[in-house]
């Protein structure tokens, strides 16, 4: 990735923010390429869970590494420790003023930080990391630059574009770069004739939307944890105004099924069409089976913890959750792999 400031990549300590996640991983893969020994990866670099807390960071820094090699750290999700920028723990301020030797630190972060009085950015020692070209921010194109950007990657793919187009598609989608790829992906699979007219701009973003969930839903009924994780990442990324929601509502379908089999199951009601009381349409009957079998396993125990785990989510997403997180569905995600699997 040409565009990496040199101050940034030759950064022993820095952070990486905005909603370019393509951007991101190609900065975060620049970095690591410069910072960690590919022969001695496995014993210097340690990659921190996901919204974890400072603690975390602090014990992983504070670890020996191989004689020779820097202790690299990479938090791959780090919105939750700049939540607060004023309350920031005494030992972490130091430890950032005046680093342990041969260590490294590479803060990420999914959402856009800002700047200024009170903000995330706005306070020692960040305010100083950005005049010290430590942070290297990758996030929305403005409207002029992502309809250029459309059309450019519409360019090196051969698409002939309806007059107009480009504004209109990144209008709907947004300024995200990874998004927009993504998009003219889905054009250039739909476009065998190389032409694209709105309605196949209609087809390309509607399926992108349903590509996420599908992929998402598919995974945890299969009991996937990794690929569940990065099916819900890839989501919260290409919309993460809507896609929580409709994630969300994805899942207490499907967990509204198991209760009212359940019900089923306890009112004894002889006779029932399954496939009817679950609000199923005959075509889908043979989803019946899946369920029972899911049902058969979690118990009543099971299913009420479920639901539980939906609830809490709804009203994390609802106003209780720190805003970007995606840590509510990600338990969620947890749990839903747990039940469909019977792990």
């Amino acid at each position: 990735m040409s565009s990496i400031p040199e101050s940034w990549l030759g950064s022993e300590l820095a952070l990486l923010h905005g909603e370019d996640g393509d951007g991101r991983k190609a900065a975060v893969k620049a970095w690591k390429a410069r910072h960690v020994d590919p022969e001695w990866e496995d014993f210097s670099l340690i990659v921190c869970r996901e919204g974890c807390p400072w603690a975390e960071v602090v014990s992983a820094l504070s670890e020996a590494a191989p004689l020779g090699a820097a202790r690299v750290v990479l938090v791959p999700q780090a919105d939750n420790l700049l939540a607060k920028p004023k309350e920031l723990p005494a030992p972490v301020l130091s430890l950032l003023k005046q680093p342990i030797p041969d260590t490294r630190l590479l803060l990420v972060c999914r959402s856009a930080l800002a700047a200024g009085p009170g903000r995330p950015l706005g306070s020692k020692p960040w305010s100083d990391w950005i005049k010290e070209g430590r942070v290297l921010k990758l996030g929305a194109l403005e409207s002029g630059e992502a309809a250029a950007f459309v059309e450019d990657l519409a360019r090196e793919k051969g698409l002939r574009l309806e007059s107009g187009l480009a504004p209109i598609l990144a209008a709907r989608v947004g300024g995200n770069p990874g998004v927009l790829r993504r998009t003219v992906d889905v054009l250039d699979l739909l476009a065998e004739d190389r032409r694209v007219d709105e309605e196949r701009l209609n087809q390309a973003t509607f399926r992108l939307v349903e590509q996420n969930l599908f992929v998402w839903s598919q995974a945890w009924q299969k009991g996937q944890v990794s690929q569940a994780l990065a099916a819900l990442r890839q989501a919260l990324e290409d919309d993460p105004g809507g896609a929580p929601l409709q994630l969300l509502g994805q899942a207490r379908r499907e967990v509204d099924r198991l209760a009212r089999l359940q019900e089923v199951r306890d009112s004894g009601e002889a006779g029932t069409s399954m496939t009817q009381a679950l609000g199923l349409n005959p075509r889908q009957s043979w989803l019946v089976e899946g369920l029972q079998r899911t049902l058969d396993r979690i118990r009543p125990a099971g299913l009420r913890r479920l639901m539980a785990q939906v609830n809490q989510a709804d009203r994390d997403l609802k106003g209780m959750a720190v805003p970007g997180s995606g840590s509510p569905l990600t338990s969620l995600t947890l749990e839903l792999c747990r039940a469909w699997s019977g792990r």
